[in-house]
């Protein structure tokens, strides 16, 4: 059985997309592989398994809560 995808992916690459940061971008300045935020904005990866430091980055970045 998989998990359903996470509910925020959609809020995710639509806040990053509208603020003008590329992937690479957001993923460096979070300390994440572009890989992983690919997955995270597909709904593949839960953002709360990530370090709390890289989810604090995002939602700043972004001005979203990944809780």
């Amino acid at each position: 059985m998989t998990s359903p995808p996470f509910p925020g992916a959609l809020v995710v690459r639509v806040r990053r997309q509208l603020l003008g940061f590329s992937q690479e971008e957001l993923a460096r300045e979070a300390g994440l592989s572009v890989a992983l935020l690919q997955k995270l904005e597909l709904g593949e990866y839960d953002p709360r398994s990530l370090h709390q430091l890289a989810r604090q980055v995002l939602e700043r970045r972004l001005d979203i809560s990944l809780l």
